[in-house]
């Protein structure tokens, strides 16, 4: 991504992975009240490029936890907006932690997300 000129350049080539907002949605079992999550209805999908930042290791309560950064970059979607899910269609799921307006003209999008379970 360029930022020298006034219009931001970035190559959509680079926009081959599918993701797919997904929302709460609140059920109940024996231990009460449980959020799990399910994609948008209707359906928000984007195209997106990623970008690993970094990846740790970090052993909380015992157990060896790993945490993925990314940014994902793609066309502005007012719809993705921080501490909401993202899931690739193969299955991996990202918070998104925040959300970059590329020289806040509504063109394009940088997500900064954390990813949770298995991430492969």
């Amino acid at each position: 991504m360029s930022l020298a000129s006034d219009f931001p350049n970035i190559d959509p080539g680079k926009f081959r992975v599918q993701i797919t907002l997904l929302q709460p949605v609140i059920g109940s079992d024996a231990s009460g009240t449980v959020a799990t999550y399910a994609p948008a209805t209707p359906a928000v999908k984007a195209m997106v490029g990623f970008d690993y930042v970094r990846g740790t290791d970090i052993i909380k309560a015992g157990q060896d936890v790993s945490q993925v950064y990314v940014n994902m970059t793609g066309w502005w979607r007012p719809q993705f907006t921080p501490n909401c899910r993202v899931q690739t269609a193969d299955g991996d799921q990202f918070i998104i932690q925040a959300v970059e307006n590329v020289k806040r003209m509504n063109c394009y999008m940088v997500l900064v997300c954390l990813g949770i379970g298995s991430n492969n």
